[in-house]
């Protein structure tokens, strides 16, 4: 017989996820609307939360992430055993393309970077362990979207309605659709400065025994780097590392 889940812990994650980066704050009216509970049980885990310092209150009523989930992802960064894998991975592949290589796995913000082997060009993109991206417009959250069955991606993208970031940002879903096969096709994304417009990026997926993405590998510097010559060497190198990092996870 299957140990019973305890519901409150359930429910208290529950509230957790709906601090996003789009919201980042939620108030008992909040968790009400969006996880049909009532107003009793909602205040009464809120408070909960704030008292352990998941969750911490500025304004009466109004609550954000606490210091206390900022501790855990530091040690999760620090500890996790994968990181551990995939760092000296993406630092030798940084190396072969003097450029820097990122991490990703997915959480319900977005891709968020597990790791990074900085570029050792005097002039490069620095972007730090934690940092979130939009699903839409970078290059490793494509190539999840273009993992999801249609219905899958319309929940995700309900949050980001493709929101225009730069001029390059693709808002049209038909054309967005047509970018997603083509990434299904090819087996790597492309970021031509969708995002930030003078930076680009290739990634490519690391894939279970299941063919389900675990992680992304991605190469991201300065957009005017990212000639055809260079995504062809970046998506051979890339393909050689995401085979290493499944070879000693499995």
């Amino acid at each position: 017989m299957a140990t019973p889940r305890n519901n409150s812990i359930v429910k208290g994650f529950d509230i957790l996820a709906l601090i996003t980066p789009e919201r980042a704050e939620i108030s008992a009216r909040t968790v009400v609307a969006e996880l049909d509970m009532n107003l009793a049980t909602a205040h009464r885990l809120l408070t909960t939360l704030a008292a352990v310092g998941a969750l911490v209150s500025y304004r009466r009523g109004i609550y954000c992430l606490g210091p206390r989930i900022e501790e855990l992802g530091r040690v999760e960064q620090e500890t996790n055993p994968l990181s551990e894998v995939v760092r000296p991975i993406i630092a030798s592949a940084s190396h072969d393309l003097s450029e820097a290589v990122m991490a990703s796995r997915l959480t319900r913000g977005g891709p968020i970077c597990m790791a990074v082997a900085r570029s050792n060009r005097p002039i490069s993109v620095e972007i730090k362990v934690g940092t979130i991206f939009l699903l839409h417009c970078s290059a490793q959250g494509k190539l999840w979207l273009a993992s999801l069955s249609r219905p899958e991606r319309d929940a995700r993208l309900g949050i980001y309605r493709l929101t225009e970031m730069s001029s390059r940002t693709i808002v049209d879903r038909d054309a967005f659709e047509a970018e997603l096969e083509r990434i299904r096709d090819q087996g790597f994304a492309l970021n031509r400065g969708e995002n930030e417009p003078d930076i680009g990026a290739v990634a490519v997926p690391v894939m279970s025994e299941d063919n389900e993405i675990i992680l992304t590998l991605s190469v991201f510097g300065l957009l005017s780097r990212f000639d055809e010559r260079f995504i062809e060497l970046a998506v051979q190198r890339l393909g050689r590392a995401a085979h290493e990092v499944r070879k000693r996870r499995l």
